[in-house]
């Protein structure tokens, strides 16, 4: 009986000692999640890009005096799929100043193709919030043709580009406008961290047609800025 009453004694101590552990443990765990919980929404808070009205620019690339180093890549011209033909400044038309960038290309109308011009430079924009440019598309250029922006990023070269292409109406300038703050999401497969505008290293111009339309003429690149 006295060995029976010692080993129930010893079960429930056992017991409470278990249950201890399991409460200390719980009450651990509940204590880490909490803390990361509220890291998440402090950095989801930090990753959310402003939504002030952009009140300062500056201009990177007016197109006043010279090309200032654009130019339509080696790789592009190689491609049969991109079809900038040739590049120049021109006062034809020029939404900031007197020039702009003249590209002339030659969209067959019948397959995906893109005219595309770029810079290669190291720039740290991570002041700014948005990058933008401006195109313009002739009164007599068909309806169709869209245009984005992309970035060379990071010491890897990532290639990104914008989710979403801007239609290019014939007769008007239309301005490219992307965040670059962290939390943005105008960027495909890319959700910019605070290192992201750190490291440009280079930006390019892309014209689309999707298929449709077919068009040989020029298209009009200008004011390519930053914005805070």
């Amino acid at each position: 009986m006295k060995r029976l009453r010692s080993d129930l004694v010893l079960w429930v101590m056992v017991f409470i000692c278990a249950a201890s552990m399991v409460l200390a443990g719980c009450g651990k765990k509940a204590a880490v999640e909490k803390v990361e919980k509220e890291e998440m929404a402090e950095k989801a808070e930090e990753q959310v890009p402003s939504a002030k009205p952009i009140t300062e620019e500056r201009v990177f690339y007016g197109f006043e005096n010279d090309l200032m180093g654009w130019e339509i890549p080696a790789w592009a011209e190689s491609k049969s799929d991109y079809v900038a033909m040739q590049m120049g400044l021109s006062s034809d038309f020029a939404s900031e100043g007197s020039n702009a960038l003249k590209v002339e290309t030659d969209f067959p109308g019948t397959a995906w193709a893109a005219a595309l011009v770029e810079i290669q430079q190291y720039l740290d924009i991570s002041r700014y919030r948005v990058i933008r440019a401006d195109i313009y598309l002739p009164a007599d250029a068909p309806v169709g043709l869209k245009a984005n922006l992309i970035l060379t990023v990071g010491s890897n070269w990532k290639f990104v580009e914008m989710n979403q292409s801007v239609p290019l109406m014939p007769g008007e300038w239309a301005t490219i406008s992307a965040s670059v703050e962290p939390g943005s999401y105008d960027w495909k497969r890319v959700v910019p961290d605070k290192d992201f505008a750190q490291d440009v290293r280079k930006i390019a111009v892309r014209i689309i047609s999707n298929r449709k339309p077919a068009y040989t003429g020029p298209v009009y690149v200008d004011n390519i800025r930053v914005g805070r």
